[in-house]
């Protein structure tokens, strides 16, 4: 039978840590529908999981910030024969410092940051983006790094970023990236409560939408709260150097 209004209120978190089972038992108690098994659940779970880590807009048109636990070094390897690579598997957001093969940055495109690949065109010699030389430009489009020159052996260039949160799958496994167990919680169970609300449960046409509106509301409340917890550690900072850092804080 499905749920109506924000369902059964969830027990307080007193537990030593928020697991998939407690997340799973404490989102199957709110909704109260049969059609939203344990599998359906924890996909959703790790949907939302992955969403927040990839930026939410705040209602104030901000986006919120990285997720400092899920920092991450990795390398990819240039080819000889394109101007351009795959970025590592497991890379989501934000590469903001990337290295040549001696560990040496190479600076982002000049008036903007690595994303900004119409810069790098424009600053490029060869728009067919097949100037062979060392890599002295580099700019992220989609999921591929692009760099010119193109050099005549295989380079490996080292990449700040961060990564995709790993899924939770198991009963015991916890979410990734998130800080503190209360945001935990909150942002996964109402989030996603919120969707499953919306989208099929409190779906007809004479619906006030009541537990909708709830659990959204507590979701935002709840990723105002990260905001301001990540602030500007969202990235780590590199002493010395003049980057121009984004903060990320959704203020």
């Amino acid at each position: 039978m499905a749920g109506s209004g924000t369902g059964t209120k969830a027990t307080a978190v007193t537990d030593s840590s928020i697991t998939l089972s407690y997340l799973v038992e404490a989102i199957d108690g709110i909704i109260q529908d049969s059609a939203f098994d344990a599998v359906k659940i924890t996909k959703r779970l790790n949907l939302m999981q992955s969403r927040i880590a990839g930026g939410i807009k705040m209602p104030d048109g901000s986006m919120s910030p990285s997720l400092p636990d899920l920092y991450k070094y990795g390398t990819v390897t240039t080819l000889t024969t394109a101007a351009y690579v795959s970025l590592p598997s497991d890379y989501q957001r934000n590469a903001f410092k990337i290295l040549d093969s001696s560990g040496n940055k190479i600076a982002p495109p000049r008036g903007g940051d690595y994303y900004a690949f119409n810069l790098f065109l424009k600053q490029v010699y060869d728009l067919t983006l097949s100037a062979v030389g060392a890599i002295t430009k580099v700019a992220i489009k989609g999921r591929k790094l692009y760099y010119q020159g193109i050099p005549a052996t295989a380079e490996t260039l080292g990449i700040h970023y961060y990564r995709k949160p790993t899924d939770m799958a198991l009963d015991d496994d916890c979410p990734d990236g998130i800080p503190t167990e209360d945001l935990q919680y909150r942002l996964l169970v109402h989030g996603v409560c919120a969707d499953i609300f919306g989208v099929a449960i409190e779906d007809g046409q004479d619906n006030t939408a009541i537990g909708t509106k709830y659990h959204k509301g507590e979701f935002y409340n709840a990723m105002q709260e990260l905001c301001e917890i990540v602030g500007i550690d969202a990235e780590p900072q590199f002493y010395g150097e003049d980057d121009e850092i984004d903060a990320g804080a959704c203020d």
